[in-house]
């Protein structure tokens, strides 16, 4: 059983902290008991997107580890070329602003997730890491729970049978985080 110490960050329904032992990994887990499901569609969502979309998105390991927290998904920790952890797509922007380099590598992610049929909902500027490596900034998302995965008000989840439905809801919110960071 891993002992968790080193936090890194958390989101709305998970915790990341650094993998003992091994600082090239992160362990995420559930911040709820009733969130460790989403760690196995997490999981199942990049190994069945990452021959697409492996230059946007993290290594990640299989199968879940057992953590002093409960369950615990392992991936790639995105760090800098001085060893620091890569920032969000919202810390960039709120300092100084977003290079036109990762307003063109969005584009190009959303183009990969359109021209598949990838539909990803959970776009927001904390599950874009920037990383930069030999001095150059790319754009990683980190946050794959939400693939096909749209949380929709009705009951008949239409866009899960009518791909254009599901590819619209996603351009739209493209669209919305392309128009936070021009």
């Amino acid at each position: 059983m891993l002992v968790l110490q080193k936090f890194i960050g958390k989101g709305a329904t998970r915790i990341c902290f650094e993998y003992p032992g091994r600082p090239d990994r992160c362990v995420k887990v559930a911040v709820r008991c009733r969130d460790a499901a989403k760690l196995e569609t997490e999981l199942a969502a990049y190994c069945s997107v990452r021959s697409y979309l492996g230059e946007f998105i993290p290594v990640y390991e299989s199968p879940l580890v057992d953590t002093n927290l409960g369950k615990g998904l392992v991936c790639e920790l995105l760090r800098d070329d001085d060893g620091n952890c890569s920032k969000t797509l919202a810390d960039c922007r709120s300092t100084g602003g977003v290079a036109a380099e990762l307003i063109s590598q969005l584009k190009f992610f959303g183009y990969h997730l359109i021209s598949h049929d990838l539909f990803f909902y959970d776009f927001n500027l904390q599950n874009f890491m920037v990383q930069i490596k030999n001095g150059k900034p790319y754009l990683k998302y980190t946050d794959l729970k939400s693939f096909n995965n749209y949380k929709s008000w009705t009951f008949l989840k239409l866009e899960k049978l009518l791909p254009p439905l599901a590819r619209h809801l996603m351009i739209r919110r493209l669209n919305r985080i392309l128009s936070q960071v021009s």
